[in-house]
């Protein structure tokens, strides 16, 4: 199906009406604030780097768009120092529910955000972009393994479902030139907020002392952090 708009709002030309000083006349908002709030919409998060005109546009008409976003129930978070957007349901009990919510991470893509996030946490957000090896990933997660880091097939099929869950997510993706070395998105700072990262951070203690039979494919986290990174 093929979203379409009959009508260009603000006239077949795409100017908008303004008075003698400048000012809109109209409700439309500019080109680039519609084009930054249909990309907030349609996207996890912006950075940037990824969308640098939607990102532009944001920072322009940031009042315009947190305002708008407001109207269909959901709230602005915008990070200046790492550079990234995102919109989150603003909380209020008996409104529409816009964003969906995706079913939890599992145990291993839970303790890989952790890895993320700690990866972050002592870089500058100008600083080349954070990359994390696949060797680095399996040794950390090799750590919450139990018993089953002696199938090699098992552990294999783990790291890469815990992998593949984090890029869906666009927190986790493969360097271009290099497949085993992926880039850590910015956003997982403010995806992953102090509370959010504690919470990990318990669940990081307890793996690391937990029973073996605790650490099954089967086992999932349903987390703040997981449930609010897949909106």
């Amino acid at each position: 199906m093929t979203d379409t708009l009959e009508q260009d709002p603000i006239g077949s030309e795409g100017v908008e009406e303004a008075d003698a000083f400048g000012d809109r006349t109209s409700g439309a908002l500019p080109r680039e604030a519609r084009t930054a709030l249909v990309t907030l919409l349609t996207s996890r998060f912006i950075t940037r780097t990824k969308q640098p005109d939607a990102w532009s546009g944001l920072l322009d008409h940031e009042d315009d768009i947190r305002a708008r976003l407001g109207e269909l129930f959901l709230t602005l978070h915008l990070d200046r120092e790492h550079e990234v957007a995102f919109k989150r349901q603003n909380g209020e009990d008996g409104v529409p529910v816009l964003l969906r919510r995706e079913k939890p991470l599992s145990r291993d893509a839970s303790l890989l955000l952790v890895l993320l996030r700690q990866e972050h946490a002592y870089t500058d957000a100008q600083d080349e972009p954070v990359t994390v090896s696949r060797d680095h990933i399996a040794e950390f997660l090799g750590r919450f393994q139990g018993d089953s880091a002696h199938d090699e097939v098992r552990v294999d099929r783990r790291i890469r479902a815990a992998i593949a869950a984090l890029d869906r997510l666009e927190l986790l993706t493969p360097a271009p030139d290099d497949p085993d070395l992926f880039l850590v998105s910015p956003a997982v700072v403010p995806l992953i907020g102090t509370a959010e990262l504690l919470h990990l951070e318990r669940l990081f203690l307890e793996g690391a002392g937990a029973p073996a039979e605790t650490a099954g494919d089967a086992d999932t986290t349903d987390t703040t952090a997981a449930e609010e990174a897949a909106e």
